[in-house]
């Protein structure tokens, strides 16, 4: 099903959801393969430019490449700029096999990164979350993690399917993530919506508000439109319905349950 401009829920681009990689390696273009596990953001923007101006012509430094950097190295590069240089860089480092599929970027100083993980277990048969339900044993399972720096620990209920994700059901994945820190905010919220409503606690610049989350995706290449159109249409609805920002009105909540609804 592709999700276009409705009333309902103002998707501006065209998205199909039940786009579904082959796989979680992002090996459709030298740049997503490049960049994917990348877990520093500032160096991971660096290679996406360089690589985009035509990068391959000279080879880039090693560190620019590594997944994660020495701690020696780390901490020498965070010296130098540690407002853009730090984030992501602390992220935990990634188990055997395992690939990010899914980024969420907070638009603090420094930047946070928090990493949506996944990778190949056989598990004995069960009933999944997301996919086809299977009895039989040796499956192939996909497990998934969400991970921050700094030891933040988050929740996924369910964290597991058969074959990789469909757009909309990665969605709603990331969507039921849960936090401590965000104990305080309406539980009917999703996750980026959820992360919005903290930072507006403290921040009541709209434009901020709207660009304080960023969900991104070298696996899956349209996660970002739909994220980004869809921030701007509820923190633009709540800003319109309340100078307290996003303190109630509700309704706007209740209509992207009921788009949900029809999209599935």
């Amino acid at each position: 099903m592709t999700v276009s401009l409705s009333r309902s829920f103002p998707i501006e681009t065209g998205i199909d959801l039940d786009f579904r990689p082959s796989s979680y390696v992002a090996d459709w273009c030298a740049t997503a393969a490049a960049v994917q596990n990348i877990v520093g953001e500032e160096r991971r923007e660096r290679v996406h430019q360089r690589l985009a101006a035509g990068g391959l012509r000279a080879p880039m430094p090693e560190r620019l490449l590594a997944d994660h950097l020495t701690a020696t190295l780390r901490d020498r590069v965070g010296s130098l700029d540690p407002a853009r240089n730090i984030s992501g860089e602390y992220l935990p480092p990634y188990e055997p096999g395992e690939n990010e599929i899914a980024r969420v970027v907070l638009g603090t100083t420094p930047r946070l990164v928090y990493s949506l993980r996944a990778w190949t277990r056989m598990l004995p048969g069960k009933r999944p979350h997301f996919g086809k339900s299977t009895r039989r044993t040796g499956e192939d399972h996909k497990v998934y993690r969400l991970v921050g720096e700094g030891g933040v620990r988050f929740t996924i209920p369910s964290p597991w399917s058969v074959g990789v994700l469909s757009v909309r059901e990665l969605i709603q994945l990331i969507d039921r993530a849960q936090a401590p820190h965000l104990d305080d905010v309406p539980k009917h919220l999703p996750f980026s919506e959820a992360l919005v409503w903290w930072r507006a606690q403290n921040e009541h610049d709209g434009r901020a508000l709207q660009r304080f989350v960023r969900v991104s995706s070298v696996v899956y290449p349209e996660l970002g439109a739909f994220y980004r159109q869809r921030l701007r249409w509820w923190v633009a609805g709540r800003l319109a319905r309340s100078s307290d920002c996003m303190r109630f009105a509700d309704a706007l909540d209740r209509a992207m349950e009921g788009w949900w609804q029809r999209a599935r």
